[in-house]
C-alpha cells in the first residue's frame, strides 16, 4: 500500500505532465451561457464581477438620521446613576452594544456601520 506522500508526488507528477500544453480546455474555445439558477435573480457579467472583485477598497457605508425633539417638557424630575458595572455583557453574543441615556425628553438615535475585511 503506497503513504500518502507517494499518492501525493505520483498525482503533482501527473498533473505537471498533463498540463505542459497551452489552450483551451474547451472544446468550442468559449464558455457556453450558464444556466439562470430559480430564486437567484439574474447572472452578473463578467466584466461587472471584474470591477468588484476581492482586495478592492470599496466602501459602500452610509447612514442618514434625522430626528427632532420638540415641545418637551419636563418638571422636577430625578434621573438615577447611568452605570455599566463589571461583567454586564458577559456572555454576549454577536455585537453588543449600550445605549445610555443620562436625561430627560432626549432624542436618542443608534446606528452601527460594520465593515469587514476578508483577507
Amino acid at each position: 500500500m503506497q503513504s500518502a506522500f507517494q499518492m501525493m508526488v505520483a498525482l503533482g507528477v501527473a498533473l505537471a505532465f498533463s498540463c505542459t500544453e497551452s489552450g483551451s480546455a474547451h472544446a468550442g474555445g468559449s464558455l457556453p451561457e450558464p444556466a439562470p439558477i430559480p430564486g437567484f435573480g439574474r447572472i452578473v457579467d463578467t466584466e461587472v464581477l471584474e470591477t468588484q472583485r476581492g482586495g478592492s477598497d470599496l466602501h459602500l457605508s452610509e447612514i442618514h438620521a434625522s430626528g427632532a425633539v420638540s415641545e418637551v417638557q419636563a418638571y422636577d424630575l430625578v434621573t438615577g446613576h447611568n452605570i455599566v458595572s463589571d461583567n454586564a455583557l458577559a456572555g454576549a453574543a454577536g455585537l453588543p452594544m449600550v445605549i445610555q441615556n443620562s436625561g430627560n425628553g432626549v432624542l436618542i438615535q443608534n446606528a452601527v456601520i460594520l465593515n469587514v475585511q476578508v483577507q
